[in-house]
């Protein structure tokens, strides 16, 4: 499978993962019209100051080994699945900028093989981006229930926000519905990283690089910032 076929699956299933832009109209042009709306692919956020963000919206890997019933892409789902590698994430979000098309990046993922693992190829991506190819347009990532602390921390080191889907709101929904997550897997890794984006913050003056600078989705001084 190559990369625009990818794209295509990859972009369409990150429309149903929770952010707070605009990515949901489709309309064709006409003969007389100008531009398109898209219902993927491209999304929009709104900076501080007004301005409109586009951003590159993808799920590294749709081919999740969870089996959640409220999920499009459940394993036992029978939609068409492709995995992007870090390389590929990577030199897209690099092509779509250079034309343009983008200022920034959304990034989310279903979880293939472990959360660690999940968490371990979104790292590489977003290192790649940062640290090969200079990469200082703004980055949101998801981070995996389950996953690491290091793991998120070493993200958050580079990503300008993190946030974590908080899917049900109860344990007892959460094993009738995903049998297969724990509610202290999905709040373990929110309280984390609002913990690190304190101690970054007071540590302002002596370092720096903060942790996840523009603050994470579920971080209550968040107000001001590009929601994505």
């Amino acid at each position: 499978m190559d990369v625009l076929d990818k794209l295509k699956i990859l972009a369409d299933s990150a429309k149903y993962d929770v952010s707070c832009s605009s990515s949901g109209s489709k309309r064709v042009n006409t003969k007389n019209g100008v531009g398109n709306g898209k219902i993927s692919g491209i999304c929009h956020s709104w900076a501080s100051d007004g301005r409109c963000i586009s951003l590159l919206k993808i799920l590294m890997t749709n081919a999740c080994l969870y089996d959640c019933k409220y999920c499009i892409n459940r394993c036992s789902n029978q939609v068409t699945r492709a995995t992007f590698t870090p390389r590929e994430i990577a030199d897209l979000t690099i092509e779509f900028y250079k034309r343009n098309y983008i200022e920034g990046l959304f990034l989310s993922s279903a979880v293939i093989k472990s959360p660690n693992y999940t968490m371990e190829q979104l790292y590489k991506a977003i290192f790649i981006l940062r640290n090969e190819y200079h990469f200082n347009g703004y980055i949101h990532v998801k981070a995996i229930p389950g996953a690491s602390q290091e793991l998120i921390n070493l993200l958050g080191n580079l990503a300008d926000r993190m946030s974590i889907n908080i899917e049900l709101p109860s344990n007892d929904s959460l094993k009738l519905l995903a049998p297969q997550k724990e509610k202290a897997g999905i709040f373990a890794p929110m309280n984390h990283i609002s913990k690190n984006i304190a101690i970054s913050k007071e540590e302002t003056s002596h370092y720096a690089k903060r942790f996840v600078p523009a603050r994470s989705n579920n971080s209550n001084d968040d107000r001001s910032k590009p929601r994505i």
